[in-house]
């Protein structure tokens, strides 16, 4: 298992790789729109492939269309 912590600084997100390394499987968990290259360069870079993509990062009573992510 791996698992790595990324930061947006202009929407203050936390996006979070999850990767099986051994399986070559990777999951995106609340991407940001703005940072999809970098996301993406990482995942090629560590030899990955992108299976899925979470978006959890949502407020109680918050709109999803209000969330604007990546996924």
């Amino acid at each position: 298992m791996f698992i790595r912590q990324l930061f947006d600084p202009e929407s203050s997100t936390y996006t979070y790789l999850v990767a099986d390394r051994a399986a070559g499987v990777a999951a995106l968990i609340d991407p940001v729109a703005e940072q999809v290259e970098r996301d993406l360069r990482l995942i090629a870079e560590l030899d990955l492939r992108l299976t899925h993509v979470l978006d959890v990062d949502l407020a109680p009573g918050r709109h999803p269309a209000h969330h604007l992510h990546g996924a």
